[in-house]
């Protein structure tokens, strides 16, 4: 399904009650495959993409419930979803790139099928197995406290201003946020029901993984994610950290291209 730089492959691959959208670009003879975040559906990688599709075959792909994906109505697993997108886009090999709970979804399966993974990056990884203080669980459960009243748009201004989300003062990067929200706002509706099972705690079997790993994370970041990425850095044989300036927890929105510069290089080299 390699296609040109310019252009871009629109399918959809059945899942167990449902299926899954994705979409493919680029004709490189590498390929990267996306996984997006817990709040932003794969949209927020429209900026990042492009500059990826100049070099790679890229997939992305809409996790259930958001984007162009429907909601779940039975208990599936995140890890099976991404592989039923890869057999679907007929990938033997392939660089994994996940953000935040995405990044969870990437390392998960890259454990468990490394043999088909050439390099994996983790962007503000949640770590399945990871305890987080009080301080981040109270910050989330905060934040998510209006879809109690199926007030959407109050979850949306919750996380436009948190400190940690987004950089103080980047204005142009939640105005893309919000605009997504409001696009598609069953990306925050469906996260309070939805049904996924948790995946096992990756935390003992990290240092058993072969698969060459770059982990970034935004300079403002909240702390605990630098604690995921510090621990990530130290439990990953050979991996390499890089804490990137002037950024919050979506790179994808803001810093695009010096998140597409990094993952390339390290696609390329390994370095």
């Amino acid at each position: 399904m390699a296609v040109g730089p310019s252009q871009v492959l629109a399918d959809v691959v059945d899942v167990p009650g449902g299926h899954l959208y994705y979409e493919s670009c680029g004709s490189g003879p590498n390929t990267i495959v996306l996984v997006h975040d817990g709040l932003v559906d794969s949209s927020g990688f429209d900026e990042l993409w492009p500059l990826l599709c100049q070099d790679f075959h890229v997939v992305r792909y809409d996790r259930r419930g958001y984007g162009k994906s429907p909601v779940a109505k039975a208990p599936y697993s995140q890890t099976d979803d991404l592989g039923a997108v890869i057999g679907a886009a007929k990938l033997d090999r392939f660089s994994l790139v996940g953000f935040s709970a995405g990044g969870g979804v990437a390392l998960n399966y890259a454990l468990d099928h490394p043999q088909a993974v050439d390099h994996l990056v983790l962007v503000g990884a949640q770590i399945d197995g990871f305890v987080g203080s009080a301080h981040f669980i109270n910050r989330s459960q905060e934040a998510f406290r209006p879809i109690l009243k199926g007030d959407i748009d109050g979850v949306a201004a919750n996380w436009a201003k948190d400190p940690y989300l987004i950089m103080p003062g980047d204005d142009a990067a939640k105005a893309k946020a919000l605009a997504i929200w409001k696009a598609n706002p069953q990306n925050i509706r469906h996260l309070l029901d939805d049904p996924a099972r948790p995946g096992p705690s990756a935390l003992p079997r990290m240092p058993g993984l072969t698969v060459p790993t770059l982990i970034l994370s935004g300079d403002h970041d909240i702390a605990d994610v630098q604690a995921m990425a510090g621990a990530a850095e130290v439990l990953i044989p050979g991996s390499k950290r890089i804490v990137v300036s002037d950024s919050g927890h979506l790179l994808q929105l803001e810093q695009p291209r010096k998140t597409a510069d990094l993952i390339t290089e390290f696609v390329r080299t390994g370095r």
